[in-house]
């Protein structure tokens, strides 16, 4: 199968921030012309609506004078973003088209159970699902009764390594700031060990969402010399930061297959996580990091205590994330993509 019967359907790659778009991102350095229709841009809501019509003329000029297409892979999520994709699915099985669902959506159970009838009915007309890892899988397989679902893991650019020396033991988060992936727990830790934590400990975060209401616990709870927001963190910077951690937290209530904790192992940190989504298919306890149920502040506790007391033990776990995350590289995955691609057509 070549890149010029492929067309993906997707976020703005190239400026939208989250790890849906660092997925597409390297995809779109798999095949040469990437065949893209923008769906969704960052901005207001007029702009929004705006790309979403543009996208649909596209897409009926792609189905009508494009016939060497021969695959729509559709990427998306829960809420809005399927009601968009949905649209184009049912489109490309009017023209013929084989086309994947490729769920990136960590919340698509809740949705589903919302929803159950339109998403069956809709998932059930693409020709396959991808699921970030094997327990999102057996759950599409039990719930969906799809017959073809295949896990390809989330991709991750290849790491850019210069490991700084740093004076205290830095944390690092990266995310939508927001109950959902656990910040607000962080900060009850930090507030609630302070006295331990100063001039010991530095969290350095960066993300989108609950920003102003993250920022006044900080203050309020005088944890300035402690926790340093760093905004919406990419490119070098995030190179920058990842290269001066010792580890990475994210204490998620519910996850896909995170980007960003995919990073962190590929720069070698220890990684304190929950049972969520597919994070237990690449954090094991003790092995390569910790990991807790959601909402477990006091496990927090004593993983950032272990980490911070035993160096050898943070190197260890370190080094054991770089050996885990190797399925997650671009070569392993154009792997399956490509083998993916030539058994629909």
């Amino acid at each position: 199968m070549n890149a010029e019967n492929i067309l993906t359907i997707g976020i703005d790659y190239r400026s939208v921030h989250g790890g849906v778009a660092a997925v597409e991102n390297v995809y779109s350095t798999f095949y040469k012309p990437f065949n893209h229709i923008t769906t969704v841009v960052d901005g207001v809501q007029v702009n929004k609506l705006f790309i979403l019509c543009s996208a649909f003329f596209q897409f009926f000029g792609w189905m009508l004078f494009r016939p060497q297409i021969k695959i729509v892979h559709v990427h998306g999520a829960s809420n809005a973003s399927f009601w968009r994709k949905r649209i184009f699915i049912y489109i490309a099985k009017l023209f013929g088209k084989k086309v994947i669902f490729h769920c990136h959506g960590a919340e698509f159970q809740l949705f589903t159970a919302r929803h159950r009838k339109a998403v069956i009915r809709t998932l059930n007309k693409c020709d396959c699902i991808i699921a970030l890892s094997k327990s999102w899988k057996l759950w599409f397989e039990n719930t969906i009764h799809h017959k073809n679902v295949v896990v390809i893991k989330n991709v991750i650019a290849p790491p850019h390594i210069n490991k700084k020396k740093n004076d205290k033991f830095v944390i690092l988060f990266f995310g939508r700031l927001g109950k959902r992936k656990g910040i607000y727990d962080i900060l009850d830790v930090l507030s609630e060990h302070r006295e331990e934590f100063i001039n010991k400990l530095e969290f350095l975060f960066g993300g989108d969402g609950d920003v102003e209401q993250v920022q006044a616990i900080i203050r309020e709870r005088n944890l300035n010399d402690i926790a340093k927001y760093h905004g919406w963190v990419s490119g070098i910077k995030k190179e920058r930061l990842l290269n001066q951690a010792d580890a990475y937290i994210l204490p998620s209530y519910n996850e896909g297959l995170p980007i960003s904790v995919l990073e962190a192992m590929s720069y070698s940190l220890p990684i304190i996580s929950t049972t969520v989504g597919g994070i237990p298919e690449i954090l094991k306890n003790n092995e390569n990091g910790f990991i807790m149920e959601p909402g477990d502040k006091i496990a927090i506790y004593h993983a950032i205590s272990k980490l911070m007391a035993n160096e050898a033990m943070t190197k260890r776990m370190g080094e054991n994330s770089l050996n885990k995350v190797q399925e997650h590289l671009p070569d392993y995955v154009a792997r399956q993509l490509q083998t993916l691609y030539d058994s629909l057509v």
